[in-house]
C-alpha cells in the first residue's frame, strides 16, 4: 500500500508561546509516526503529521488532534488561574 501522509495546521488566535511551551513535553512523546510541533508568536500554531496509509492512522491522528486540544485547554485555565 502506498504511503499517504495526513496534516494537520491548528492555529489557535490570542494563544501565545506559553501555551506552546507548556504543552511541548506532551508533543514530545507523541507515539511512533506521529509528528507534532507547536509554536507561539501571537498565535498558537501547530502542525500535526501521520502516515495515513490505513483507516487506524487516521483515527490515530483524530486522537493526536484530540489530546492536543486538551492539553492546550488544560495549560490555558492553568495560566489563566495563575495570572488571575
Amino acid at each position: 500500500m502506498r504511503a499517504v501522509e495526513c496534516r494537520v495546521e491548528v492555529v489557535l488566535e490570542g494563544l501565545d508561546r506559553d501555551i506552546a511551551a507548556a504543552v511541548e513535553p506532551d508533543n514530545r512523546s507523541s507515539p511512533p509516526g506521529v509528528e507534532v510541533e507547536c509554536r507561539g508568536g501571537e498565535d498558537l500554531y501547530c502542525i500535526i503529521e501521520v502516515d495515513c496509509s490505513s483507516p487506524r492512522e487516521v483515527l490515530r491522528l483524530r486522537n493526536t488532534v484530540d489530546d492536543l486540544l486538551q492539553a492546550v485547554i488544560a495549560a490555558a485555565r492553568a495560566l489563566e488561574s495563575v495570572e488571575g
